[in-house]
């Protein structure tokens, strides 16, 4: 494989159908004869009970990259009490539906929720928004530059050694595309904006199926 995708793969491991591998790219997945000659992508789903066998395994990957993601490179707003959740979100601010989910996180605090935010300039490095993100990230109070920034207020120019470009590729690889991108504490995937009640019901039910 590494002739046609440019490097060794991170993983390589049987299927449950016969001869047939998964070969794993970060949370890129190809499927691959045994002899490596022949390969296919797209989900592999298992009939019996309809389960979405490549979203598993891509969920496993999530949840190993973002567990390497300090605190200290996020900005955090902590489950009120005992914390039940932790949602982690690649954040844009100057993305709508970003601001609106940002109205939601004191419901999901006091619901039990960490909410723990990343950056995600779509525009870019080096683009307007990117400039802006890095003003928050490079703030002496993180948490309230947040909130002031997604209201559309003009924080003050600064720079430091920031996490911005590398949450940005770290979001890439994780299959982000768009803003608000949420990622459950195991690795699941939740694209796009969630009412505080929605989202509290989903982490949950996911948690339930889990125990």
């Amino acid at each position: 494989l590494k002739p046609l995708f440019g490097g060794v793969a991170d993983s390589i491991n049987p299927t449950p159908i016969n001869g047939i591998y998964e070969a794993k790219f970060g949370t890129e997945l190809i499927y691959v004869s045994a002899d490596g000659r022949y390969f296919f992508s797209g989900d592999l789903i298992d009939g019996s009970n309809r389960t979405n066998l490549s979203e598993q395994s891509r969920t496993v990957e999530r949840k190993a990259m973002l567990a390497k993601v300090e605190d200290k490179d996020a900005v955090v707003y902590p489950a009120k009490g005992e914390q039940k959740h932790l949602l982690t979100v690649f954040t844009d601010v100057d993305c709508g539906y970003c601001r609106k989910l940002h109205t939601e996180v004191p419901k999901l605090n006091e619901a039990g929720v960490t909410v723990r935010y990343l950056a995600y300039p779509r525009a870019g490095i080096g683009s307007e928004s990117y400039k802006k993100i890095v003003d928050v990230w490079c703030a002496d109070n993180k948490q309230d530059a947040l909130t002031q920034s997604k209201l559309g207020k003009d924080l003050p120019a600064k720079e430091c050694e920031n996490p911005v470009a590398k949450e940005f590729e770290l979001g890439q690889k994780l299959g982000v595309n768009g803003t608000p991108a949420l990622f459950t504490d195991d690795g699941t995937m939740i694209p796009g904006y969630r009412p505080a009640e929605q989202l509290v019901k989903m982490l949950d039910d996911m948690k339930t199926k889990v125990n």
